[in-house]
Order: C-alpha cells, then structure tokens, then sequence
C-alpha cells in the first residue's frame, strides 16, 4: 500500500453554552460581534494557523453559534480498494483541534468577562463531512449568505 493525502471537508457547528447570544446581537438584520465574538473568529483562524493539515475555507458567526468548513489533509492508502478515505472514522486531528480551540476560546472570552470558569460552550459540537463538490459548494454558499445577513 502506497500512502498517500487526501482532503476532507467537515462542516462543524458548535453552540454557546445554553444558547446563550454571547458572541453578538443583530441590528438592523445585520450581525455585530462583540469582543467575545471577536475573540471567537480570531481564535478559530489563529487555531488552524497553528495546525499542519487543517485549514479553514469558510466561517460564519452567530450571536450563540459558530459554522464553518474546515478541509483536512489525512494520510490514506490510495491502492487499496477498501481503505479509501471516507471509510475511515473520524480523524483525532478533528476533536483534538475542537477541543483546543475551545479551551483557548473559552479561556480568552472568561478573561474578557470576568468570569474565570464559566461555561462557554456546550459540550458537544456537530460535524458532517461533506463528501462530494456540488454540496460543498451548496453548504459553503449558505454559510456565506449566512455571514452577510447577520
């Protein structure tokens, strides 16, 4: 077997503790993040700055969530007619990469609020892969029109 890269896309959602609309309001149907929803796009970004083989190619905020494609670079065996990449679970890179961003995301917007401690986010987080062009382009689409609404 012959290693080999792939990409993965993930369409990952993850929600503010209790829905709670930490990261913003709308006015006027237009989105305002506030300093905890900066913090959130910053640390999402820098986050996958900071990782080999994850890059983000589309993010939208919400005042109790965050939306974004992340694409994965994954090492597959390209010769073996089992073993192709979607076959295979999902990689630690992924809940590694959540779980530190949310830690660090967490840590900044308690230190922001004075809150040291406090839930910021719910526990659990969704993740779909996206496995063919026509609906990554749909999904990348709706986050994008969901980013300019808010």
């Amino acid at each position: 077997m012959t290693p080999g890269t792939a990409t993965r896309a993930y369409l990952i959602r993850l929600s503010t503790f209790q829905q709670q609309p930490l990261l913003g309001s709308y006015d006027q149907g237009k989105l305002c993040l506030n300093a905890c929803g900066l913090i959130v796009a910053d640390e999402w970004v820098h986050a996958a700055k900071n990782r080999q083989r994850i890059e983000v190619d589309t993010l939208a905020i919400t005042p109790n969530s965050l939306s974004s494609i992340l694409l994965l670079q994954l090492t597959t065996a390209l010769d073996s007619p089992t073993s192709g990449y979607l076959d295979q679970p999902k990689p630690w890179l992924l809940s590694s990469f959540i779980a530190g961003f949310k830690a660090a995301a967490a840590k900044r917007i308690n230190l922001r609020r004075s809150q040291l401690g406090q839930a910021v986010w719910q526990s659990s987080y969704s993740e779909i892969l996206i496995t063919d062009r026509e609906r990554l382009a749909h999904i990348r689409e709706q986050l994008q029109d969901a980013a300019n609404l808010a």
